[in-house]
């Protein structure tokens, strides 16, 4: 079984991503800089009756900054003194909205820190992890918003686009074969414990959690909502997945 970091795994899609890996039994982490929701997350987690004989044993949960370097790398070391990790996700981001024009300078460093360099120091930190290891992989994820602007939601746009690219760049300069880069793209709205006007449309967190699982162990999927095209897999819910030209 895998060894599993999942940055981003106390958030409403990182829950489901780490159930998943949990019930298919893989060792997770998940770090946070907020103990409160990691004892939320463990507290949810326990309470799933499928997730029952000691499986919630399988989860470590660390307080941990990994979107700054200092807190990244801690990370890094203290999870390498136990024997580091086999797969590194990131699930990080989160969301703003208002007119691109009126975004005062300010909101826009906070908003590119949390969707797009939080990711860089991740990758930066977690990735040369995996080298030293010899093997491993490297899985972002990321929203539909970067392939089509939003109104009023520009810089989710424009972090995911450049998420997109990181994952590309980092895939061509990194060119062990033993060294997988992935980015799972999920295209469309996604129901999360959290979630307010949920439609049946709308993609829920048992279509993304196999996927993940997929690609943890093999780097591939074969589920039907997805299609891959080079280092980027792209996700929608079956409802959606025929319809030309739908971005969620």
């Amino acid at each position: 079984m895998a060894r599993v970091l999942v940055a981003g795994g106390a958030g409403g899609v990182g829950e489901g991503i780490v159930r998943h890996l949990l019930r298919a039994g893989h060792f997770v982490v998940v770090p946070s800089r907020s103990q409160a929701k990691l004892g939320l997350i463990r507290e949810r987690l326990a309470l799933d009756v499928p997730l029952g004989d000691g499986t919630i044993e399988r989860l470590t949960t660390l307080v941990a900054r990994v979107g700054e370097p200092d807190g990244a790398e801690a990370l890094c070391a203290q999870l390498e003194r136990a024997g580091g990790v086999d797969v590194a996700i990131a699930s990080i981001g989160g969301w703003w909205e208002g007119p691109l024009l009126e975004m005062a300078a300010a909101q826009w460093d906070a908003v590119m820190d949390e969707m797009l360099r939080a990711h860089f120091i991740f990758a930066r930190t977690f990735v040369p992890m995996l080298q030293r290891r010899g093997s491993g992989r490297y899985i972002g994820i990321g929203g539909g918003a970067a392939y089509f602007p939003i109104p009023f939601a520009a810089p989710v746009s424009i972090a995911g686009a450049a998420q997109l690219m990181l994952t590309r760049a980092l895939r061509a300069e990194v060119t062990d074969p033993a060294i997988d880069i992935l980015e799972l793209v999920i295209d469309g709205p996604v129901r999360t414990r959290n979630s307010e006007g949920a439609t049946p449309g709308w993609i829920e967190l048992d279509e993304i959690g196999p996927i993940v699982v997929e690609l943890v162990e093999t780097g591939v999927t074969h589920d039907l909502r997805a299609e891959t095209e080079g280092s980027i897999v792209t996700m929608r819910s079956l409802a959606t997945r025929e319809l030309p030209g739908h971005h969620g």
